[in-house]
């Protein structure tokens, strides 16, 4: 599955989300991403996991929450219908987008 899927690019295999290398800003029309306005940024609409919407959360090298365009690392929370965590994507910021590195293990 391609995720999330907006108006400006298509996706590419291999990659999980190339948001973060994305030169347009949330705030346009089209954008797969809504900023939130507290540093995070939402996406609506069926995740990889099952769920109906997504928060991303962009951080630096040191864990701290940045911009998209400052990101090293993304973390990806997955949400059902009722706000329940599906799961918790982590991954990696480079020129060509975000790889999808690692899913969350919920014990089983």
């Amino acid at each position: 599955m391609k995720f999330p899927v907006c108006e400006y690019a298509d996706s590419e295999e291999g990659f999980y989300s190339q948001c973060a290398s994305c030169p347009i800003d949330a705030k346009n029309p089209g954008c797969a991403l809504a900023d939130l306005g507290d540093g995070t940024y939402g996406f609506v609409g069926q995740t990889p996991h099952g769920g109906v919407k997504a928060v991303f959360y962009f951080r630096n090298d040191e864990g701290g929450q940045v911009s998209k365009h400052d990101a090293a690392h993304v973390e990806i929370h997955e949400l059902d219908e009722n706000g329940h965590l599906v799961a918790i994507l982590y991954g990696m910021v480079d020129p060509e987008g975000m790889i999808y590195l690692k899913k969350s293990d919920r014990g089983n």
